[in-house]
């Protein structure tokens, strides 16, 4: 086995997480930026601190589009009571028999007790695609939270053309070309009522008819509909609007954070 490095595509595992139910990493990361933690267990008192401080950054990875997950050796139950313990709400998957382990060649060979996984931290891009690794065998060889912030914020800008500073990219077309940002074969453009781009992703799937809904939003339920299809070269873009009647209620329809009791 080749040592995955960055630019290298990750495999798509598929394991249990705590309640037995099978996920693939693509499943976890619906398309957006993962970041992907390889644990050696709830014993361990270095990865005790290392999960804590996942935890502590969930809520901001989660809210910014994007997703996290811990994979370890141990039984689904386990890894349940080790993610109720810490107050994670990502999943922990389970590679019990270490298949996974093998074929990636992350086994802590000197832990003869427990052999469990490396350490190994991995950022990937919404491709699934190797953007930054660490190894934690020494404690210090973790990610800082601002590093992982810093390798989320650098896909983000190699994704999104509206990263920053938004304005640029309205003034001139509304959206960037098809051909900037994310890579793929058919990207969708989500766009508000004036064709101002908001964000854009993979589309995966026969490309669809003008008017088609295609999703709907998580905020109001609205329909996002294929507005116009652009091609550029080989690339085809959906540029999406919402469908139906605005909400036009002074009611807030995001979910709203509450800080911890005592925080």
């Amino acid at each position: 086995m080749t040592d995955l490095s960055p630019g290298d595509a990750f495999p798509d595992l598929r394991l249990p997480e705590h309640t037995g139910k099978e996920l693939a990493l693509s499943d976890i990361a619906d398309g957006q930026p993962l970041v992907l933690c390889f644990v050696r267990g709830w014993w361990c008192p270095k990865d005790q601190v290392r999960v804590r401080m996942l935890v502590s950054m969930q809520e901001e990875i989660e809210r910014e589009y994007g997703a996290i997950v811990v994979v370890t050796v141990d039984a689904p139950y386990v890894n349940g009571t080790f993610r109720a313990g810490v107050g994670a709400s990502f999943p922990f998957l389970s590679d019990e028999e270490r298949r996974v382990a093998r074929e990636l060649d992350l086994l802590e060979l000197t832990d003869e007790k427990h052999l469990p996984f490396l350490p190994f931290t991995f950022v990937l891009d919404s491709l699934l695609r190797v953007h930054a690794v660490w190894c934690g065998f020494w404690y210090w060889g973790n990610p800082t939270p601002e590093e992982l912030r810093l390798a989320l914020r650098e896909i983000t800008r190699a994704e999104q053309p509206t990263f920053g500073d938004p304005r640029p990219v309205w003034r001139e077309s509304g959206s960037a070309p098809a051909g900037e940002g994310i890579e793929g074969e058919t990207i969708w453009i989500r766009e508000d009522s004036n064709g101002l781009e908001i964000q854009r992703g993979i589309f995966e799937g026969a490309l669809p008819e003008i008017g088609t809904e295609v999703s709907r939003s998580v905020v109001d339920g609205r329909p996002w509909l294929v507005h116009a299809v652009e091609r550029d070269g080989g690339r085809a873009a959906l540029h999406l609007r919402k469908g139906g009647e605005p909400d036009r209620s002074p009611l807030v329809r995001h979910h709203i954070t509450v800080p911890p009791a005592g925080g």
